[in-house]
């Protein structure tokens, strides 16, 4: 009897664990498009997953510097779990098209039938050439992001859904349940990592300023 008692507390808090985590949705359509800075990428199909970009959904309950490409972590964000892929079709091209209705970790649900749990959010988008799941692409980024590919962040405030009322999971790119105006304002665009100069490459440049500047002593 005592050991039935055991794993029924168990369950039960394991059911008040799930219930929880807020309910989220970072899938993309209409008219704000992933694009990059370039203007190759705008609402074009990128052929296969693996080619294509990735997105993942960080959280706090305080502003946070943005992610950079020269950053080792995420700071104090804190990660959602949440998790988008990338169009790879001519219709689905620029969007993100999963990571819809998810349960996102380290957000608290709303206690009653009011989104009253307002976060900081960010949403980070990354080249495939930098990993295909988040782990994959902290790795990357705490060596250095290779040049070539394309990284970016958008962020705002935004309200989780889920919740003894059930409320419906919130879009992070426009609370379309609340009509409050939060989530991202705008599409996502994503970077080109540089290239960095080889040593040899930035002593030939130093040279080169060291001798324009003799010529011009001369005159």
């Amino acid at each position: 009897m005592k050991k039935l008692l055991i794993i029924a507390s168990v369950l039960a808090l394991g059911a008040i664990a799930s219930q929880a985590q807020g309910t989220v949705s970072i899938s993309l359509g209409g008219g704000n498009l992933v694009s990059t800075n370039d203007g190759t990428h705008i609402g074009k199909a990128y052929g296969s997953a693996a080619a294509g970009f990735y997105y993942e959904l960080l959280v706090s309950t305080t502003a946070q510097p943005d992610i950079t490409s020269q950053s080792t972590s995420i700071g104090s964000w804190l990660d959602t779990g949440v998790f988008g892929t990338s169009g790879t079709t001519a219709l689905n091209g620029g969007k993100i098209t999963s990571g819809a209705g998810l349960t996102a970790n380290n957000w608290t649900a709303p206690s009653g039938a009011v989104e009253d749990d307002q976060r900081f959010v960010e949403i980070i988008g990354w080249s495939g050439s930098y990993g295909t799941t988040f782990a994959a692409f902290l790795t990357s980024l705490s060596g250095g992001l290779a040049s070539g590919g394309f990284f970016g962040v958008e962020s705002g405030q935004n309200v989780a859904g889920g919740g003894p009322s059930g409320l419906p999971a919130v879009n992070q790119w426009g609370n379309q349940t609340g009509g409050s105006g939060l989530g991202f304002n705008s599409g996502l665009v994503l970077t080109q990592v540089a290239a960095i100069p080889e040593p040899t490459t930035m002593a030939l440049a130093g040279l080169g300023g060291l001798a324009m500047l003799a010529l011009r002593r001369k005159k």
